[in-house]
């Protein structure tokens, strides 16, 4: 079956990286899909059966719509011809319980008046006797998708002539909105990174997932949103307990907030688990069996939060410990020390090698020193296998990137992360991004 995905034009490099992702979720073959570019919104595939489409649809949130394509034509004119001639392939939906109706959807170009005069043209052209039309909800929405060179194009370069399957969850994005979200901080990941992250490391409704970064949720409220079990840890008690200053403009403290929340706010209470107050760093904090099916992770870069984990500060000359007795301090918070950010991502493939099931994913935001990033800067694991690499640019001189490897095997007891090149030698992520933004 010829099909046409239409895909939006954010985030293209992770367009390949979300589909594979979701394939895996599905048990579908990838190779479906493995041609899709990232130049054209609009791209042809071959599957066996429509519900392949229709699964993909029900979780991708880059892909806006699936068609069912039936042909081509390089004007109306000719558009007109191509339906006479292949009426027969129509007939089909030309039955009287089953409703229907056209449009225009033109790409390369803001859609205008013009398009819906068309749509009514090639309503027109449509061999339907016995369909009833439906404006407002038909069953068969037959689609003409007008491909433009340029937004000043007067006239289409090709027209595509199909019947829409199924539109994707770009919706999600917007009813997980930060601003009127329930609990966010100064990191909150981007509703739709957080979903797109979610697909790639192929979080299914039966996965019990780990955020070691969690901070307010960001990404564990998309993977509960997907039917996930969800667990987080995190080292700021003020943020993990949500006390102290608030990240609203509007807003001084935190008064009602909380992580629990969020979840409560999206009526998935009950897949959050448990928030932890813990280090990332210490994986004897886990069972010494693998019980986690994902690990999404986004870990502070050092810009707006700093890198930390528990240990002795630098002392200070001017410090002085306070001469009152113990029992005056029933409560103890453990000093914590800067942590390096090479060793946080070695740190994060040595808990997921740990922590992973055999076949599950890690994936996490590995920020970049653009004038360093080689292969070599990538951290590495024996038994884990790096399976898609996308980039955001953020400035002229850094980007990040989504990494996600997937576990092959049962590490062995001496089998521990590596780099073979460390990109924060010589200047924090931090310094170069100050700097740019200066």
């Amino acid at each position: 079956m010829r099909c046409a995905l239409f895909f939006s034009q954010s985030h293209r490099d992770f367009r390949l990286a979300e589909i594979e992702g979701i394939c895996r979720a599905f048990g579908i073959d990838f190779a479906l899909f493995n041609k899709i570019g990232i130049d054209s919104p609009l791209q042809e595939v071959e599957v066996p059966d429509v519900n392949i489409v229709k699964k993909i649809l029900s979780r991708s949130i880059l892909l806006k719509a699936g068609y069912e394509y039936f042909f081509d034509a390089t004007s109306y004119e000719s558009l007109h011809e191509r339906i006479i001639t292949n009426g027969k392939e129509l007939a089909k939906y030309d039955v009287n319980d089953q409703t229907w109706a056209t449009r225009v959807r033109p790409f390369g170009k803001k859609k205008g008046v013009e398009s819906v005069k068309q749509a009514r043209i090639v309503a027109e052209w449509l061999p339907f006797h016995l369909a009833p039309i439906d404006l407002k909800e038909p069953m068969n929405k037959f689609v003409v998708l007008e491909e433009y060179a340029s937004e000043k194009g007067s006239l289409p370069t090709r027209l595509h002539f199909v019947r829409e399957i199924g539109e994707g969850q770009g919706w999600r994005k917007n009813r997980l909105n930060l601003p009127d979200r329930c609990y966010i901080g100064n990191t909150t990941m981007d509703p739709e990174l957080a979903l797109i992250q979610a697909n790639i490391t192929s979080i299914r409704a039966t996965s019990l997932v780990l955020d070691p970064f969690c901070g307010t949720g960001g990404l564990l409220v998309p993977a509960a949103d997907f039917g996930a079990s969800v667990i987080g840890t995190e080292i700021n008690y003020s943020i993990g307990f949500a006390q102290g200053k608030s990240s609203r403009h509007d807003k001084k403290l935190l008064t009602n907030e909380s992580v629990e929340g969020n979840f409560v706010q999206y009526g998935t209470r009950d897949k959050f688990l448990s928030l932890i107050l813990a280090d990332a760093s210490l994986h004897d904090l886990w069972a010494a069996r693998p019980i986690f099916d994902a690990i999404v992770a986004d870990p502070p870069y050092g810009v707006r939060e700093k890198s930390r984990k528990i240990g002795p500060k630098e002392r200070k000359e001017h410090w002085t410990l306070p001469k009152t007795a113990p029992e005056e301090h029933p409560k103890h918070y453990p000093e914590k020390q800067t942590y390096n950010l090479d060793s946080v991502f070695s740190d994060l493939l040595d808990l997921a090698a740990k922590s992973l099931v055999v076949g599950g994913r890690i994936s996490f935001w590995f920020p970049v020193l653009l004038e360093k990033y080689s292969d070599n800067i990538l951290p590495i694991h024996p038994c884990l296998r790096l399976m898609t690499n996308c980039e955001q640019r953020l400035t002229i001189r850094t980007s990040r990137r989504l990494l996600t490897y997937e576990k092959d095997r049962e590490p062995f007891e001496d089998e521990r992360a590596s780099t073979r090149m460390l990109q924060f030698e010589e200047k924090s992520f931090r310094e170069v991004a100050l700097q740019v933004k200066k």
